[in-house]
């Protein structure tokens, strides 16, 4: 969001509330910007802030890339209180010229004067994690171009398109994921009529007469208010405080007609390949350092000379968890890429970090199901795969005594007794996937926040890490496309592999033995299914496929004989009962790893769909020992008509209806064209519950459209190289477009596979 008014900080406050209801004192002029008491930190995004007029220092210089500075007051209190702020490291990535180029900064903290920079009139800001007068530019988390802002407010004879970018200073104002918060008040000094918002409202105009207040308390949070219904014009940028009257603000008019609220995104990892941690002996980054890629079970007992605690440490790459005590035991704290100067900075209870465990797992797309019963016994559940600030919101209990993990790393936080229900403070649990029954991590009590917010849907990239050494040591290189062939003289020993599955190949230009590698960690040879004299040479990432594992093995050449049909891996054909005797092989749907031996063991080959009518001239064996399909995360894409160059989408609002019309369009704001594909149907971002299916009879021009996945039978999809949707319920049906003049031109229907109509064809954009 620009901010481009000026503000002149207020110099009265208002007292805030304190935990006894009786207020707190009120700071200084100086205390946050003037704006609000300092002792009640926002939750992380930064603004940007211009220089004051007249008072731009000369260039002197360039200042280091990369900048540390933190703020010294961390709120913290004791291990009883409940007010305990769980802070987020932030960082900003600044780019001195437009499209990401130009000299690159690394922003970590404040920067109070920025005057000094040299940067174009268009610039390029990527905000990883998210005093000074002046007007205020807010950068929420994502990447965005800036043209100047200030500009509007010079006296230059300049062109405005050449007048160079100053920043005045940088700010971080939200460092944590407790709910917004924000009260209106009727009168000034806080009297009068009181109405609290903890959400957007993009028009609280009643019977057309806009909401007026004449004092605001922010109690957390970073707020936009609007004088305008549906956020239009320039908002005022209200950060946690009191504002007694209108001038506190910057307003002359007391009308707010609209206002939102700044949040934290999820977990953000830059380098999930790279794990790595350096821990200090003293706070500070100060005494014996040391780095780690690997789980710590307990630091005391490293070789070589042992430290009692940690210090301070700076995360380098990865996600990780430190606990409190030996054994990944005690309470816990989420450590994202950063510095943490000593433990108040990553919320510590106290100094004490004994053991560290990376999260191996990603973290879009949280769910979990907490039950008030032990043992998932049958009682009261709530299945959460969004934020939620109280879990008595959602009709469950204040007790939870067993969750099963569904996907993704949820963050589970708990209220405290009779307190009321806490909003992502205190302590937290970072659960991954699988089951936690009584006791593994404590009942949890209160009505705490559940999840963090959901990620925006793009998938990050398969990549693969090759270290020159075991244990993931000595030089690596990393990838993200197919190598023909690697770097002269560089011989992997270990290999990690995230974002999708990767062939490694013994041989140049994608020849010779094949071993396929899932996301995971491969310290040795050994661990990557390779003898200790194997030279991998070239390797190639598993394609993606939107197709159900399917496959059909047969006892004779050209699919005659005997047929096995199998949906899932097998350890072992032989001791599954099957015969292990195969002379021909189909893949009707994903992609399989066949075999040699059982237990996935010895030579493998890789199949999509294909046909291979002769597996011993294709193998030279005339058996498989046990396959498996590959298994890949969920991916967002859109899905284009290649003819009309409009996107397959839905009405935002499709999760209110019973069905929905699926329609081709141009992208626009009233619609989703985000897709994904889970278990053979196709849903939309908007509507989870909901997937493509086609009503009526299944005949030419049958319409589809989104209903309820519940509907029975099951309607699957696949989507083959070419382009073609294909419903696996009613053969030889297509996904295609009505077209012709009539009102539903633009509707999604079926029709048999015709070379004549290019509609047929789609183009998969995988985000």
């Amino acid at each position: 969001v620009l901010y481009s008014r000026f503000i002149s900080p207020g110099t009265a406050l208002l007292e805030l509330p304190g935990r006894d209801g009786r207020g707190t004192s009120s700071p200084t002029h100086g205390d946050n910007n003037g704006l609000g008491p300092g002792d009640h930190p926002g939750p992380d995004m930064a603004m940007l802030e211009a220089p004051s007029p007249g008072c731009i220092p000369p260039v002197t210089g360039e200042l280091e890339n990369t900048v540390a500075l933190y703020p010294t007051d961390v709120l913290q209190e004791d291990k009883e209180g409940f007010e305990k702020i769980n802070t987020r490291p932030g960082k900003i990535i600044l780019f001195s010229e437009a499209g990401f180029a130009g000299q690159k900064r690394e922003i970590w903290g404040d920067i109070p004067d920025a005057t000094s920079w040299e940067l174009s009139h268009t610039i390029s800001i990527r905000v990883i994690r998210g005093g000074f007068h002046g007007r205020k530019c807010v950068l929420a988390e994502g990447d965005v171009e800036i043209d100047n802002p200030w500009t509007a407010y010079g006296q230059s004879e300049q062109p405005r398109g050449s007048r160079p970018f100053r920043i005045g200073s940088f700010k971080r104002v939200v460092r944590d994921y407790r709910t917004p918060e924000i009260s209106l008040f009727a009168e000034e000094n806080g009297e009068g009529a009181r109405l609290t918002f903890t959400d957007s409202a993009e028009d609280t105009r009643t019977q057309g007469q806009p909401l007026a207040a004449a004092s605001i308390i922010v109690h957390s949070g970073l707020w936009l208010v609007y004088s305008k219904p549906f956020f239009d014009d320039d908002p005022y940028v209200l950060e946690p405080g009191g504002y007694p009257n209108l001038k506190a603000w910057g307003a002359k008019d007391p009308s707010i007609c609209s206002m939102h609220p700044i949040r934290l995104g999820c977990p953000a990892v830059e380098r999930p390949g790279e794990p790595q941690v350096l821990i200090y002996e003293a706070a500070g980054f100060q005494g014996r350092s040391f780095a780690i890629s690997r789980d710590i079970y307990d630091l005391k007992r490293l070789p070589g000379p042992a430290l009692p605690t940690v210090g301070s440490l700076h995360v380098l790459g990865g996600c990780w968890v430190g606990y409190e005590k030996e054994g990944f035991r005690g309470h816990q704290y989420l450590l994202e890429e950063g510095e943490y100067q000593d433990w108040r900075q990553w919320g510590g209870y106290s100094k004490e970090l004994v053991s560290l465990r990376l999260i191996r797992t990603d973290f879009s797309d949280p769910a979990l199901v907490l039950f008030e019963a032990m043992d998932f016994e049958e009682g009261p559940s709530v299945e959460l795969s969004e934020a939620l600030p109280d879990t008595q919101l959602a009709g469950y209990g204040t007790v939870t005594q067993s969750i099963h993990v569904l996907s993704g790393v949820p963050t589970l936080l708990p209220g405290r007794g009779t307190q009321p229900p806490l909003r992502l403070q205190g302590q937290g649990w970072q659960m991954g996937r699988g089951t936690c029954p009584p006791g593994g991590c404590g009942p949890l009590r209160g009505g705490g926040d559940a999840l963090p917010p959901s990620p925006s849907p793009s998938a990050p990239p398969s990549q693969i890490l090759l270290f020159s050494e075991p244990d993931f040591l000595g030089d690596h290189v990393a990838f993200e496309e197919d190598q023909d062939t690697l770097p002269a003289a560089f011989v992997p020993r270990s290999c990690r592999v995230r974002g999708g599955s990767w062939i490694l190949f013994d041989g140049q230009a994608f020849a010779g033995d094949q071993h396929v590698l899932s996301e995971g960690e491969y310290p040795t040879l050994s661990a990557m299914g390779c003898l200790s004299s194997t030279t991998i040479c070239s390797l190639k990432k598993v394609p993606v496929f939107f197709s159900e594992p399917s496959i059909f093995l047969h006892g004779l050449e050209c699919f005659e004989g005997k047929e096995i049909e199998l949906n899932n891996e097998v350890r072992s054909l032989q001791a599954e009962g099957f015969n292990n005797h195969v002379l021909s092989v189909r893949v009707k749907g994903g992609i399989w790893v066949l075999c040699e031996h059982s237990d996935f063991r010895g030579r493998q080959w890789l199949l999509d769909c294909t046909e291979i009518t002769n597996w011993l001239t294709y193998s030279g064996l005339q058996h498989v020992g046990s396959l498996y399909p590959i298994r890949q995360r969920r991916i967002y894409f859109r899905i284009r008509s290649r003819e009309l160059e409009l996107y397959l989408s839905v009405p935002d609002d499709v999760e209110d209806m019973k069905a929905g019309r699926v329609v081709v369009s141009s992208l626009s704001e009233q619609s989703s064209s985000i897709w994904y594909y889970e278990d053979g149907l196709i849903k939309n971002q908007v509507a989870p519950n909901m997937s493509l299916q086609v009503i009526g009879p299944a005949g030419k021009g049958a319409k589809a459209v989104l209903w309820s996945e519940t509907r029975m039978p099951r309607q699957t999809w696949s989507i083959d190289s070419q382009g073609r949707i294909h419903s696996q319920m009613f053969e030889d049906m297509i996904l295609d477009i009505k077209g012709g003049r009539s009102y539903d031109r633009d509707h999604a229907i079926v029709w048999d596979m015709a070379e004549e109509r290019p509609t047929q064809i789609w183009d998969i954009q995988v985000l």
